[in-house]
């Protein structure tokens, strides 16, 4: 009798032990989950170095004027709520260039077949979204309270279409692609740059956007942006 109770304790501790460790386990995977999709990939973190920006980095070192701003990461509207982030942003003056680091959700691609009637979900492999940039010019730059976009005749705007890089990389949950544009000219008339997203399949960019982002204004701080030394290692590669 004794060691039959034995027995069952033994096997009560083994039980719950067990169900500890299951449970262990689980929160943990939840974890790491949560925390791997809070930082993007160790790709999109380095510079995407090309000639152009090898040379003015190599003539003038830290001087080169490259900085970011902070604004909103995801989109807020009532038909694309959290659809797109914008979760890094370079700008380098001195050689008119951009560079951002545009993340979906999985989610995204499923609101997007259903938005757009397709037959199935698009490939996470798949170029599903069109990017382009928007450039905002203040026509009148003696006058600062017309350019809320409420007096056409005030302002302009240029698109830009053809980025000149992009690398993708993907989580678990998220999708990246970071992209790079050239011949962004960033003067004191440019009121705002916008980053335009648009369902490859149906882009019209006389169309409004699927979603649309900043990534520029001229009434917010700009942060000096530092570059590392994954960073000069890819330029110096270059030379």
């Amino acid at each position: 009798m004794a060691r039959s109770k034995y027995k069952r304790r033994i096997i009560g501790f083994a039980l719950k032990g067990l169900c500890a460790l299951i449970i262990i386990s689980i929160t943990g995977l939840l974890v790491w989950r949560m925390l791997d999709n809070m930082f993007d990939p160790k790709i999109m973190n380095t510079v995407v170095a090309n000639e152009k920006l090898a040379d003015a980095y190599a003539a003038k070192g830290d001087g080169l004027d490259a900085y970011y701003q902070e604004h909103s990461k995801f989109t807020r509207g009532d038909t694309n709520y959290g659809y797109f982030a914008i979760t890094q942003s370079l700008i380098i003056s001195d050689i008119d260039q951009v560079q951002f680091v545009l993340r979906y959700n999985n989610s995204t691609l499923e609101h997007t077949k259903n938005d757009f009637k397709l037959s199935e979900i698009p490939s996470r492999d798949e170029l599903v979204y069109k990017v382009i940039l928007t450039v905002m010019y203040d026509l009148t730059p003696e006058n600062k309270d017309d350019n809320d976009g409420k007096t056409p005749e005030a302002v302009s705007y240029e698109t830009i279409g053809e980025q000149s890089f992009c690398i993708k990389a993907q989580k678990t949950l998220y999708n990246y692609r970071k992209y790079v544009f050239d011949g962004v000219k960033i003067d004191e008339n440019v009121i705002a740059v916008y980053a335009d997203f648009y369902y490859i399949g149906d882009f019209d960019p006389d169309e409004m956007p699927y979603g649309s982002l900043l990534i520029y204004h001229c009434d917010e701080k700009k942060y000096d942006y530092k570059f590392t030394a994954d960073d000069i290692k890819a330029l110096e590669s270059l030379k």
